[in-house]
């Protein structure tokens, strides 16, 4: 059987789409950055960069559409998986964060991801940790 170019152009154009496909699945975040604190239930600034001096950094964002499921927040140092946050979602637009302690040798590029019930990113997100200028 012949599956016609244009099947298989869609299919390619969804594999690659990747979070944006499952947001129209009804799970989204909005709002996520990175910050040096939670305060009152919400980030006190909004970060891409910390030194290496930063005890610790979180990571919020919106949980939209994700009710009922457990969302897992990923944090790895270039690759390497270091830290595991599961965050029970119980209304339809929840506010969450994850921190992680950093230590001072933990230099380099972060990313953090937040995976939905079933294990797919819904959001991915980079920040760098390094020793001040």
């Amino acid at each position: 059987m012949r599956i016609p170019r244009s099947t298989l152009a869609l299919v390619f154009a969804v594999a690659l789409s990747g979070p944006v496909a499952f947001a129209q699945d009804g799970g989204s975040v909005e709002n996520a950055t990175f910050t040096a604190n939670i305060a009152d239930g919400a980030p006190v600034d909004f970060r891409q960069q910390f030194t290496n001096s930063t005890p610790v950094v979180y990571f919020y964002g919106e949980l939209l559409g994700l009710n009922g499921q457990t969302v897992t927040f990923r944090w790895s140092l270039e690759g390497k998986r270091m830290q595991e946050t599961a965050v029970q979602v119980t209304s339809p637009r929840q506010p969450a964060w994850s921190k992680m302690n950093m230590q001072e040798q933990w230099t380099g590029n972060w990313t953090v991801k937040i995976l939905d019930g079933k294990g797919r990113t819904i959001e991915q997100r980079n920040f760098a940790f390094n020793p001040p200028l």
